[in-house]
């Protein structure tokens, strides 16, 4: 069977021959590649002033990828592999567009690729389409394609123009924005400057956006690293890939030094803090890591309205300690409390409107209440406990246990089986010390509760106690060990007993490798 030839074969090699006696005849040397991997034709500017003087010819090469159809509207398509291939080249490139009125006449068009048509590439690119379609009425007639390769020859054109379309695709995200080529002779990157730092990185998911509202509301110290660690948005990027290496992202944070105020029918506190803001919030930060924000406005269950939050920075290791206007602050809060804003004309706001904020105001007057306790100042209290659910049981519990009146430690106790009942046992009086562990983030503490009372005996053995007030007696501080409970816990040998709530529970005896020591101690009179 011989060999056949289609339709496309030959609209292919006639568009060729037509692009390559267009360039001729436009002082244009066509040379055809002869691995086509994307581009047809390197193409070297004659430099000649007419056509029968001598010229040099330009030592650079541009590229053009040639389509050629036959369809009346002169319609070609581009895939997404042919926009790489175009966007990705260090060098010049063009796009041909070849119209073949039958195989003896055609109309030649072309486009370079300049800041326009990168960013319409781009733009593709980013979308979901697979492929996109161009017509005569989006070129340049070829007798422009003498001037137009003079233009992208020049030096430095192609970064110049690969840069003014990054800054065209991340404007209409991040408002104003420069892009600058920095090379020396050992480097080179992209230097970025944005009104909006905050802009350039991903919030599609909620994982993303609470990341971003970290790297804003926490912790100032920790923004650096935080913004580092987040992903930038992939669209933006689109618009840099084909610029050096590395990005260098520069730009404003805006840090507005303001005061925010509590007030109560009884007591007020204030709290100097940083303001600042990025797209979704604006908000008041303390320096060691707490913050009050407002969202803008979303749409809730059919309104609108503004979301407003508590935050202690998940990662702050700066000591309470070190900070009592935080703590005094904190403590100041109660249910009827507002806060006054100096930098909003006075906006005053409830604080129940704010969420997770009554849980760091327990937390905080827990602390205040717990350092008067014996063996306190050796505690290392973080402004990260009053994020954690576990630290949080903790302090609320220590606070307890300065609490006279409160007494969180069980007063009577019977410590051996269920069929044993108190008037089976002996009682002599004695003292006994209860050892109760309580997880903060970055420790555990062993806090020993002393007491006198009765000591119960059955069989000779003592097995439980009678006390009518304990005092703690020391705190020690042990490195962290992770525990099967959230609450303070109390090890009593073939059982343990968790603090919840205000309630002591009673569940199987913990395994930590350190808990045999931790058993409750008597001393007989």
């Amino acid at each position: 069977m011989s060999k056949k030839r289609n339709g496309a074969q030959r609209i292919g090699a006639i568009g060729e021959d037509r692009f390559r006696l267009s360039c001729q005849e436009n002082f244009i040397i066509p040379n055809k590649v002869e691995h086509d991997f994307g581009f047809d034709f390197l193409c070297q500017p004659d430099l000649a002033a007419g056509f029968g003087k001598i010229g040099p010819v330009a030592g650079v090469f541009v590229g053009f990828s040639v389509r050629a159809t036959d369809r009346d509207d002169g319609r070609i398509r581009l895939n997404r592999a042919d926009a790489e291939c175009l966007l990705a080249a260090h060098f010049p490139t063009g796009l041909a567009l070849v119209k073949l009125n039958g195989p003896k006449s055609a109309s030649i068009y072309f486009r370079m690729m300049d800041t326009a048509f990168i960013v319409e590439l781009s733009d593709f690119l980013a979308s979901a389409r697979n492929s996109k379609h161009f017509y005569p009425k989006d070129m340049r007639p070829v007798t422009e394609i003498r001037a137009a390769i003079g233009e992208v020859i020049a030096t430095g054109y192609l970064e110049q123009v690969r840069a003014d379309a990054a800054r065209k695709i991340a404007e209409p995200i991040t408002g104003p924005v420069q892009i600058q080529i920095h090379r020396d002779a050992d480097t080179q990157a992209t230097l970025i400057t944005s009104l909006d730092m905050y802009a350039w990185f991903e919030q599609g998911t909620a994982a993303e956006k609470e990341a971003l509202y970290l790297a804003t509301f926490g912790e100032p110290g920790r923004r650096d690293q935080r913004m580092r660690d987040l992903a930038l948005s992939g669209k933006l990027m689109g618009g840099l890939t084909h610029l050096p290496q590395p990005y260098v992202l520069a730009g404003f944070v805006m840090d507005h030094p303001t005061q925010v105020y509590v007030q109560t029918a009884s007591a007020s506190a204030e709290l100097p803090v940083l303001r600042t803001a990025n797209e979704h919030h604006f908000g008041y930060v303390y320096p060691a890591g707490f913050a009050l924000t407002v969202s803008v406005r979303v749409e809730q269950d059919g309104q609108y309205v503004h979301l407003m939050r508590a935050l202690a920075d998940p990662d702050s290791d700066v000591l309470l300690a070190n900070h009592p206007i935080l703590v005094d602050f904190l403590a100041t809060c109660d249910p009827e409390s507002t806060f006054r804003f100096d930098d909003r004309d006075g906006l005053t706001l409830d604080v129940t409107h704010f969420e997770d904020l009554s849980g760091l105001v327990r937390c905080a007057a827990a602390y205040r209440d717990a350092r008067g306790l014996d063996g306190w100042d050796a505690v290392p209290v973080m402004v990260r406990d009053l994020a954690s659910a576990e630290s949080q049981n903790s302090l609320i519990f220590l606070g307890a246990a300065a609490d006279l009146q409160v007494q969180p430690v069980p007063r009577g106790l019977l410590l051996t089986a269920p069929e044993v009942e108190e008037q089976d046992c002996d009682a002599a009086p004695g003292t006994v010390s209860v050892p109760v562990v309580c997880n903060l983030a970055d420790s555990s503490l062993v806090v020993w509760f002393s007491g006198h009372g009765s000591l119960l005996f059955h069989d000779g053995d003592v097995c439980g106690f009678k006390v009518p007030t304990f005092r703690v007696e020391t705190i020690e501080v042990r490195p962290r060990v992770s525990s099967r409970s959230l609450f303070p816990r109390v090890h009593l040998g073939p059982k343990t007993l968790t603090w919840d709530a205000g309630q002591w529970q009673e569940s199987d005896a913990e395994t930590e490798s350190w808990a045999d020591s931790l058993s409750t101690r008597f001393q007989l009179d």
